[in-house]
């Protein structure tokens, strides 16, 4: 999630996707996934037996080789993941409104610190009443000068900030904060109000579901504690920039100091369920013990979690075989592609190789998701090639996503057929949506490179008719470029070897040829930086495998494919699609929608949708597993030993 605007970056097709901003209105949605069997939402089985208190479990990291990096919550996009927050920060520190528990598409007000808000008559101020029994572990009550804290950052580091969407003039839109004209806070709750009147869904469920109450202990300039003054500013002093600047450089820095995760004071602060208890910087893995004054509603019933790390899907695979019972054996591992049972709609269990062992199949969260790989419009190689509708229609049509789920990875799947999630059921789908949903057809792959100037005598093919004209190659293509470019992937995923290969194969008939590269998801993660004087190394990379986006509760692209958007990497703008994404954020009009996604589906954007992944998990018989989020975060205070 996910994300880069609210939630998380998370995994997705086997891998890390990207925290999000926006995403479906609703529940949780059952469907078939469209490839004659039953889609596996429809099945989760946790053991409903009496909780035994206490006792330490142990709990996979996931997806394998991947680990967080950030504990201050205040990420920049490179930081934004999964791993990071809801599989990490939000043990510690809950954001203001948690949104999607046990795969239920809403808001959880008993997650978070704030109540469910009130709203001016006039649809422009939002009053957020904060609980008044819930406190930071340093005995001092979580304010709206808190959130004001982290308003404030945002907005001095807006640069900084993977949630942060620049204004957009031409859509007539701003986003949060620079959509608001001002604040008042008080011990008990804060009031915002905004420059014109938005989508109120969309300012619950994505704006303010990024924002996490910053304690004032972290209001501080260097190890000495010397206390700064960006909590106490206003949006508009005069003096926010510098204030907010010397807090957050000190803030940041310490944020990413593996070494001294468990250790920093700063971090000893927490209004969530838990507190770290300690971290390897070398492995990743760590370990969390409850918050002993957390005064929140769910409070933990296990003495500790410890999170494993693992490098490869082999040697986590190798830790189950080896059983349930021993005293560090897992509680939650995931099953490999290669080892997982096929999937089976009407017996979870049927197939089972971890039955002997002591584990239980049970499917990993549903995501209101998409996934892709994403393709660098910045990139100077190929940057040219991508922005050409034609070429990114052919990549997506040699794209098998019904043979990837049916195939390697063996039912647990659904494919994305758009930029708003075609499935499950239960988000606005345009008929000009459906009409142009994604669909694997390798003959229009071909006939639309040769329709467009291409000799395909070879692979790559080469251009044999440069130019602008319907029939020729695009702007900035000249004769004899190759249309050829190089796809990162996750290393250690077998599944997505064996798809990425037929895709390869694929795409080859095409005249595309495609350079396949795996790399740790650490390392992608790096790599995944907008082409910018400076930061010049974004313009290297031609495509990356680094997972999808999972959307909150309205599912537009604001923070994802906005002019400037902070995770907007691809070198992507197109002032129409800005507008119609704005009238989705403004407007809870279905015409919105209609009009947003029609637009999508007519132009190229730097996504190649590809199949969202449901991760088999395996679960000690004797544990209870129910807290997952929508996002694939984690929620370990509702996990416990069954008696």
């Amino acid at each position: 999630m996910a994300v880069r605007n609210t939630r998380k970056i998370v995994a997705i097709a086997g891998v890390l996707a990207v925290l999000a901003s926006a995403a479906a209105c609703g529940s949780s949605k059952k469907s078939s996934n469209g490839n004659g069997a039953t889609n596996p939402v429809t099945s989760a089985s946790s053991s409903s037996a009496p909780a035994k208190q206490g006792g330490v479990a142990h709990v996979a990291e996931w997806p394998a080789g991947s680990s967080p990096d950030a504990i201050w919550p205040f990420m920049s996009s490179e930081q934004l993941s999964t791993q990071n927050a809801g599989q990490f920060q939000y043990y510690f520190y809950r954001p203001l409104y948690f949104v999607g528990l046990n795969d239920k598409l809403a808001v959880n007000y008993d997650m978070g610190p704030a109540e469910k808000p009130t709203w001016s008559a006039d649809g422009l101020t939002i009053t957020v009443p904060l609980k008044s029994t819930w406190n930071w572990s340093n005995g001092e009550k979580v304010t709206g000068q808190d959130v004001q804290f982290w308003l404030n950052m945002m907005k001095a580091e807006e640069k900084n900030s993977g949630y942060y969407s620049p204004p957009n003039a031409a859509a007539a839109v701003n986003y949060l904060p620079d959509n608001v004209k001002s604040t008042t806070v008080s011990d008990s709750s804060i009031s915002i109000t905004f420059d014109q009147q938005y989508n109120q869904n969309y300012i619950v469920g994505n704006a303010l579901q990024t924002v996490t109450p910053m304690p004032l202990a972290w209001d501080v300039t260097d190890g000495n504690g010397t206390k700064g003054k960006c909590s106490t500013d206003t949006l508009t002093s005069p003096t926010l920039q510098a204030d907010c600047d010397a807090v957050w450089k000190y803030m940041n820095a310490a944020g990413k100091d593996v070494k001294t995760f468990a250790s920093n004071p700063l971090w000893k602060i927490v209004d969530g369920p838990w507190v770290l208890k300690d971290f390897n910087a070398t492995s990743g893995g760590f370990s969390i013990v409850p918050n002993t004054k957390f005064t929140g509603e769910h409070k933990p019933v296990l003495d500790e979690v410890d999170f494993v790390p693992f490098q490869s899907q082999d040697a986590e695979w190798t830790a189950l075989k080896a059983g349930s019972t021993a005293a560090n054996s897992l509680q939650i591992g995931v099953f490999p592609n290669a080892d997982s049972p096929q999937y089976n709609g009407d017996n979870l269990q049927a197939g089972n190789p971890l039955l002997s062992a002591g584990y239980d199949v049970e499917k990993g969260p549903l995501l209101d998701s998409i996934g892709y790989y994403q393709v660098n419009f910045g990139s100077k190689n190929h940057g040219n090639l991508f922005k050409q509708p034609y070429f990114t229609k052919a990549l997506q049509d040699d794209m098998d996503q019904t043979g990837a789920i049916k195939g390697p990875y063996k039912g647990w799947g659904y494919p994305t057929t758009g930029i708003v999630p075609g499935y499950p059921d239960g988000n606005v789908l345009s008929p000009a949506a459906k009409a142009a949903a994604a669909t694997f057809n390798p003959t229009e792959a071909k006939s639309l490179m040769q329709a467009h100037g291409w000799d395909l005598s070879t692979t790559p093919a080469t251009c044999k008719t440069p130019g602008t004209g319907d029939n020729q190659c695009g702007a900035g293509i000249n004769a004899g470029d190759k249309a050829e470019f190089t796809l990162e992937y996750p290393s250690a995923h077998s599944a997505m070897d064996t798809m990425l290969a037929s895709y390869k194969q694929t795409a080859a008939q095409s005249g595309i040829g495609i350079t396949l590269t795996t790399k740790t998801q650490n390392t992608l993660g790096g790599e995944l930086v907008g082409c910018d004087p400076s930061t010049p190394a974004g313009c290297q990379w031609d495509a990356i495998l680094y997972g999808g986006w999972v959307f909150s509760l309205n599912p537009t692209a604001d923070s994802l494919l906005t002019t400037g958007a902070g995770s907007n990497i691809f070198g992507f703008s197109d002032p129409k699609f800005d507008a119609a994404v704005a009238k989705t954020i403004k407007s809870s009009d279905p015409q919105a929608w209609y009009d947003y996604e029609a637009y999508a589906s007519s132009i190229s954007l730097p996504l190649i949708f590809m199949n969202n992944d449901i991760w088999p998990f395996a679960v000690a018989k004797n544990f209870h597993d129910s807290g997952q989020d929508a996002f694939q975060g984690f929620e370990p205070e509702f996990w416990y030993y069954t008696q």
